[in-house]
């Protein structure tokens, strides 16, 4: 975990952009008794963030929506490892049966996708 102090210097933030981007809800520091903390992967957000604002042009409420759209991106990605990982535990035969369920109805989505477009 990095400190405020030491997050700010690597993130090249000052402070009152930090506690704005807090308030705004676009970072979400861990909170320890003692203080307050952050990741790698809140550096990477603060990346992210000024991207989006300085070389994208996209405003507050942009990013706002950009930001949840990645969270819901990696809450599916833990989703589908988590029934990955439950998946492989069970037998070749079931596990070739659900496979092949997860084409078909895959498969079957784009058709009805693509029939309902020509229509």
């Amino acid at each position: 975990m990095i400190d405020t102090a030491e997050f700010l210097v690597h993130a090249r933030l000052d402070a009152q952009v930090l506690e704005t981007w807090i308030e705004y809800g676009w970072l979400v520091p861990r909170r320890e008794p003692d203080m307050r903390g952050f990741s790698e992967i809140d550096l990477a957000r603060v990346q992210l963030i000024r991207d989006l604002k300085n070389d994208m042009g996209v405003n507050d409420e942009g990013i706002a929506v950009v930001l949840d759209l990645v969270d819901q991106i990696h809450g599916l990605r833990r989703t589908l490892r988590g029934l990955a990982s439950a998946i492989s535990t069970q037998p070749e035969a079931l596990r070739r049966q659900i496979v092949a369920a997860a084409v078909q109805s895959t498969t079957g989505r784009r058709h009805e996708e693509m029939s309902s477009r020509s229509s």
